[in-house]
């Protein structure tokens, strides 16, 4: 029977965690800067994008956002200057230079959260032939 007993104790101990051992929850302070919505947004196909707007999570760091657009060569895209929406200080476009040819794009962003992470992140969407 004494054999009996340091698996007892294993099996109280294993238990034991099993019990106090929950969910655990994140405060906002432990999330990071993310992409809310976008437009186009992700995994889209459309017919037409005159710009490229993104909505983040939280207002990130004056300066520090950063959008690229690149095509399925894996070539940049010429775009314009990221503004910040003067009334939303999450969002932010790009305007583009021109039509966007039929095919895969992915966004490339970059932007640094009011914690001081530097977050990057890319999405992809498609334009279609007419």
């Amino acid at each position: 029977m004494l054999w009996k007993l340091p698996i007892i104790a294993t099996m109280s101990v294993v238990l034991l965690g099993a019990t106090t051992a929950g969910p655990v929850t994140l405060g906002a302070a432990d999330i990071h800067l993310g992409i809310q919505k976008s437009v186009p947004a992700a995994d889209a196909e459309v017919e037409m994008v005159h710009e490229l707007a993104l909505w983040f999570t939280e207002a990130p760091q004056d300066n520090s956002v950063s959008i690229r657009l690149i095509d399925a060569a894996g070539e940049a895209a010429e775009v314009g200057a990221v503004e910040r929406d003067p009334e939303d200080a999450t969002a932010f476009t790009v305007g583009l230079s021109g039509h966007l040819a039929p095919g895969a794009y992915s966004v490339a962003w970059r932007a640094m959260g009011s914690d001081g992470h530097v977050v990057r992140g890319e999405y992809s969407f498609s334009v279609r032939a007419d």
